[in-house]
């Protein structure tokens, strides 16, 4: 069954010294097994927040206002929420993830720059705003529909084994990972992936290519939306927020994503969705 979904909308934010490009994308997405109660249900991802870096606090008064607007079953949080730049007091991003996830059901994992700032202050700013990390392990999202969530590929202990040990088998759940990578090793899963990390290149450019910038910087073959590999699907969300030098993005606006829940067949075919993994 495939939902109608709203198209693609894009703005930009006035920062202090620059416009910055923002986007909220929506997909529908068909799960094997899911509850009749949850089609047409929505989800959200947000992913590399970067806070405290770039300046580009106004964006999470879009944020939270987009979110509400969507006013979604659930949410996503795959990593990167505070950059390891900022070198201020205290968890900046609480009192906005404390918002966002305000009466929703909310699961996140740990991306590469909270392992490097030390996860102990990531941790408490989770369980402040009441969202669950899941690092290595299981859970149910909202009845019927399941997650799993694994640590950061490289800077943390990923353990993808015992993250997909108790998903159910008989319908499609979840898997949240901060690096896409993980797609490579769970193609025999019916599973879809939630990723970040990449800020989709952040500056795409003619040289070098996003594709190069990926693979060299951050040490994975994905970029940006969709991707299949066997039984497994793959949606990279571009992010955000910004980090490096300069923090600007460049033909690759800052992402909201939506998923719109539908119910697909048991012979659903995922190679019919995005690009092959290489």
């Amino acid at each position: 069954m495939t939902i109608a979904v709203p198209a693609d909308t894009f703005t930009k934010i006035r920062l202090a010294h620059r416009w910055y490009p923002v986007s909220v994308t929506h997909h529908d997405l068909p799960l094997v097994g899911l509850p009749k109660d949850l089609i047409g249900s929505t989800i959200v991802q947000i992913t590399d927040v970067h806070c405290g870096y770039g300046d580009t606090d106004p964006v999470y008064t879009w944020l939270e206002k987009e979110v509400n607007k969507i006013n979604p079953a659930a949410m996503l949080f795959t990593g990167d929420y505070v950059d390891d730049h900022y070198k201020g007091p205290g968890y900046p991003l609480s009192p906005l993830l404390s918002r966002l996830s305000c009466n929703r059901p909310a699961l996140a994992v740990y991306g590469n720059h909270d392992h490097r700032r030390g996860l102990m202050e990531a941790a408490s700013g989770l369980r402040e705003a009441q969202i669950r990390v899941l690092v290595n392990e299981s859970a149910e999202l909202i009845p019927g529909l399941w997650a799993a969530g694994v640590d950061d590929m490289y800077e943390g202990k990923p353990d993808l084994p015992r993250a997909l040990s108790l998903l159910p088998s008989d319908r499609t759940s979840l898997l949240l990972s901060h690096n896409p990578s993980a797609i490579e090793n769970v193609a025999s899963n019916n599973v879809v992936v939630f990723s970040g990390h990449t800020h989709g290149a952040q500056m795409r450019l003619p040289f070098p290519s996003p594709e190069v910038v990926c693979r060299i910087h951050l040490r994975c073959n994905q970029v940006m939306g969709w991707y299949n590999n066997d039984h497994a699907r793959l949606y990279i969300s571009r992010g955000i927020g910004v980090t490096g030098w300069p923090p600007i993005r460049i033909a690759c606006p800052a992402e909201l994503a939506v998923f719109h829940l539908s119910n697909a067949s048991e012979s659903f075919n995922t190679r019919s969705i995005g690009k092959p993994v290489r």
